[in-house]
């Protein structure tokens, strides 16, 4: 067993002197590097402008409000380039800017006048279009057959650009197309351009299939063509819708006189065919 250390009182002092000082200067030591390493961790504490920044310390809305910005920039300065260019060609009174139409197919007319008579209302389209047809009709009292058929179809040219909104605005809408039609027909009788009589007595037919003005003017261009059979079907068809008619009726006695007349000659000329091969022969 071994024996315990003895020591004097002086070498004990000594060496809790010894002691004592070792752990004040370790004591110490910790101090100074604990000092020292708060700055640092203040300095990542606290986020530094630049690239050194983490992800999560970046201000995003920031740069979202620049974005759109530029893009509301960018926007502006489009619709003030359509804008500047539409003033260009669009013939138009109003503002100008993307909506504007352009022109389809490069035509070099002014179609001023149409887009007018488009953005009126279809009351006013229908108006503008009967005045069109009673001035027609005093130039047609005045035997100014080609006037009057200027302003019939002037008329009719508001019914290009007319959409009627509701079954009244309809009726009223083909009531006085019909009489444009008719009118336009009657013109081009007077004119003898027979084909003209035909396509707007038909157009006329489509609005009202019992029309007798229509079918006595396809009768009497028809008539006017000694197409017998034709002038026939349209001239009975009037007569059966009105067997009153006074000028139906004349139409009918004329087709009857024509045939007859046509017959008649038919058979002159198949004589002189007749005497002419006999004479030959001989």
């Amino acid at each position: 067993m071994a024996s315990a250390v003895t020591t004097s009182v002086h070498a004990y002092g000594l060496a809790r002197k010894l002691v004592d000082e070792f752990e004040r200067r370790k004591h110490k030591e910790k101090e100074l590097n604990r000092r020292k390493d708060e700055p640092k961790k203040a300095q990542v504490a606290e986020p530094k402008e630049g690239p050194s920044r983490k992800v999560t310390q970046i201000d995003y809305s920031k740069h979202e409000r620049t974005v759109e910005e530029l893009d509301r920039q960018e926007k502006e300065e489009k619709y003030q380039r359509k804008k500047e260019e539409a003033a260009q060609w669009c013939t138009l009174d109003h503002e100008h800017g993307p909506n504007c139409r352009r022109p389809v197919g490069g035509c070099s007319n002014d179609h001023q006048k149409e887009w007018a008579i488009y953005e009126k209302s279809t009351d006013e389209k229908i108006r503008a279009a009967d005045r069109f047809r009673e001035e027609g009709n005093e130039e047609y009292k005045r035997h100014n057959y080609g006037l009057a058929a200027v302003h019939y179809r002037k008329a009719l040219l508001q019914f290009d650009y007319t959409f009627a909104d509701g079954p009244e605005e309809e009726r009223h809408l083909e009531a006085v197309r019909l009489k444009c039609l008719l009118n336009l027909a009657a013109c081009k009788c007077q004119q003898e351009e027979w084909d003209e009589v035909l396509t707007q007595c038909r157009l006329a037919l489509e609005i009202n299939p019992r029309t007798v003005k229509a079918f006595y003017r396809i009768g009497l261009a028809h008539l006017a063509r000694d197409r017998f059979e034709e002038a026939k079907d349209a001239l009975l068809s009037a007569h059966e819708i009105e067997p009153k008619n006074g000028e139906v009726l004349d139409a009918l006695k004329r087709l009857k006189q024509k045939m007859e007349k046509y017959k008649v000659r038919t058979r002159e000329v198949c004589k002189e065919m007749v005497a002419g091969g006999a004479g030959a022969s001989a």
